[in-house]
């Protein structure tokens, strides 16, 4: 993208939701690490504030104590690297209140955004609140798991007002480089993709509760959605037709939840050039707590001139050191390495970049996005289908689930 500069009033922000992916506060802390210890959201937020483009910052969580904790643990930032941690807490002190992020939309000045990292059950209601306020909002993938519901919320957007989804991977060098080369046509017809996406099974502690509230949650909407989007992305392609499978084993035997340890979903597509071709996704959380690294990631591109792998894994750095053992983390997601320069290393991190970039595009105004192809909450009706097929093919003993569009809109038949 060109790069959006901007001279004007910064962008406000409120932050909904205070757990892993805004904060890294999780059950987990202080045991083990996980690739996001101090979350992403909010040091995205603290970070654009240092470049001017965000003023003030509103923290929402159900807890204020919660909050108060959150503030105290990122103070030291104030010193080192030198970053402006202030924030504004909803609810406040001994407080409880699920509620206090409507108030904070209410109260924050204009012009303002949000950022949304909310149990999924929660997503709704959360994006028609800022739909309501016209307030422009990022949130957490997958946005809804049932087309029904981004409808919904598709239905109730103001004109021109941005709504994107945080499917970070798109801003991947590797994933950009392969968006280019298929939009070049250097790869020929695209017959087969594949992607393994496999956590550690430490993930089951950190949304235990969330599972445990709403078990219709897996592990395909949590991870398996960020290549089935990919490869819509990538490609222009359309889902035609799915069919999942799922097994079962350590965290039904080891945590008590009738919840898959891996799900496989494959998916025909037909391309814009009218041919097809099929897909093949597995998506785990079940790995050791030893595994080298927090997440095995990959993608393999079958094509006709070809073939493209990426391991998104190993990105060229191993550590061996006493305690951890053998570890291979990821440079390019997101870590609060400091930059030579002073502050955070963060302009080219790919989870950074998803925040930024929706909030340039906010600064910007709608005609800076006329013609770019954007992970927008419409663009996202394609993985949304998929999950929701996948859903019902799951529960349907693996059937394959056919899906057609219809006035404009994917559709499925129950």
């Amino acid at each position: 993208m060109k790069r959006i500069e901007h001279t004007g009033a910064p962008l406000n922000l409120v932050l909904i939701g205070s757990g892993h992916y805004t904060t890294g506060m999780t059950d987990l802390l202080g045991r083990r690490a996980t690739d996001k210890d101090f979350g992403v959201l909010l040091p995205s937020a603290l970070h654009l504030r240092e470049r001017g483009w965000v003023g003030r910052i509103a923290l929402c969580g159900q807890n204020g104590d919660k909050l108060e904790t959150i503030r105290q643990r990122i103070a030291p930032w104030a010193a080192d690297p030198g970053i402006d941690t202030r924030f504004d807490a909803y609810p406040g002190p001994g407080q409880i209140d699920g509620q206090a992020y409507l108030r904070a939309l209410d109260e924050m000045p204009r012009p303002c955004a949000a950022l949304i990292a909310v149990p999924d059950d929660l997503h709704v209601e959360a994006m028609l609140a800022c739909a309501q306020r016209g307030i422009p909002f990022l949130i957490v993938k997958p946005a809804t798991t049932r087309l029904e519901d981004l409808h919904r919320v598709l239905d109730r957007l103001p004109a021109d007002l941005l709504a994107m989804v945080d499917y970070h991977k798109v801003y991947d060098e590797a994933n950009l480089l392969l968006l280019d080369d298929l939009s070049q046509g250097a790869y020929g017809r695209v017959h087969h993709v594949s992607s393994l996406m496999s956590q550690r099974r430490d993930m089951i502690e950190i949304y235990g509760r969330w599972l445990q509230r709403n078990p219709s949650c897996n592990i395909n909407h949590y991870l398996g959605s960020h290549y089935i989007h990919m490869t819509g992305f990538l490609t222009g392609a359309e889902p035609l037709d799915v069919r999942a499978t799922q097994q079962h084993g350590f965290i039904r035997e080891h945590h008590g939840l009738d919840v898959a340890d891996t799900i496989q979903t494959q998916v025909r597509w037909r391309a814009p050039a009218g041919y097809e071709f099929v897909s093949y996704h597995v998506a785990g959380w079940a790995d050791p707590s030893q595994t080298e690294s927090m997440t095995y990631q990959e993608m393999h591109l079958l094509t006709e001139q070809g073939h493209v792998f990426s391991d998104q894994r190993y990105r060229g750095t191993r550590r061996v050191l006493a305690g951890p053992g053998m570890q291979v983390p990821n440079p390019y997601f997101f870590n609060l390495a400091r930059a030579l320069t002073g502050g955070w290393n963060l302009e080219t991190k790919y989870g950074y970049l998803s925040v930024r970039t929706f909030v340039e595009l906010v600064l910007a105004g709608p005609s800076a996005r006329a013609g770019l192809r954007l992970p927008t909450l419409a663009e996202s009706e394609r993985v949304t289908a998929v999950l929701e097929a996948a859903d019902l093919s799951l529960r349907r003993g693996s059937c394959v689930v056919p899906m057609h569009r219809e006035a404009g809109r994917l559709r499925i038949a129950h």
